[in-house]
């Protein structure tokens, strides 16, 4: 079987931002919660907010030190910011606000919350119908 028709359309890039948390199970319905808040912050175009473009959720096994060795699972949240949106806050900006209510809301017991930037292009691929 042969792909049918795609149309590529042009470059996009975006601020991609992930936030380490431990995977406990007291924070997986507080972070969904949270982030699905932020997608209809930005559908409504709430100026207030930290609204995000997309997020994607995915889980990694590690170790860093801290006041002690911790072996964990943890929960890597990506989310991505469109960085042709020039009306928002700063790139910084966001990444202080988003750390702040993280660990105000969901990892409020935790040691630390790590927070890695990147800008990351996207190419958009769309089958044609």
């Amino acid at each position: 079987m042969s792909p049918g028709p795609v149309e590529a359309s042009s470059s996009t890039t975006f601020e991609c931002v992930e936030i380490y948390v431990p995977k406990k199970l007291e924070h997986l319905a507080q972070l969904y919660r949270y982030l699905q808040e932020k997608l209809l912050d930005r559908k409504q175009g709430r100026e207030q907010s930290v609204a995000i473009d997309g997020f994607s959720l995915y889980e990694v096994d590690g170790a860093f030190y801290g006041h002690e060795i911790y072996q964990e699972r943890t929960i890597v949240i990506r989310i991505l910011f469109d960085r042709s949106d020039a009306r928002e806050q700063t790139i910084e900006e966001k990444i202080r606000l988003l750390g702040s209510e993280v660990a105000a809301s969901v990892a409020i017991a935790e040691e630390e919350l790590w927070i890695c930037h990147y800008p990351q292009g996207v190419a958009i691929f769309r089958p044609r119908l």
